[in-house]
């Protein structure tokens, strides 16, 4: 298999245009990927907190439990 490679026959410089679609498709992506990742970050914060508050709750337990005795 062989590929072809053509010339360009247009030697028009980056238009205004295009810039600013490329930037603007940039700036969108970075707040795609920010928000994605605060998510999972949030995600993971709250059963992080999640698991604390439950160790807590048993060992508060597991404290009474053993005093009583």
């Amino acid at each position: 298999m062989t590929k072809e490679i053509v010339r360009r026959e247009t030697k028009q410089p980056l238009t205004v245009r295009h810039g600013a679609a490329v930037v603007a498709v940039g700036i969108i992506g970075a707040i795609i990927v920010f928000w994605v990742l605060s998510s999972i970050v949030g995600i993971i914060f709250f059963f992080v907190k999640l698991a604390v508050v439950v160790a807590l709750i048993v060992g508060v337990v597991w404290l009474i439990h053993r005093f009583r005795r």
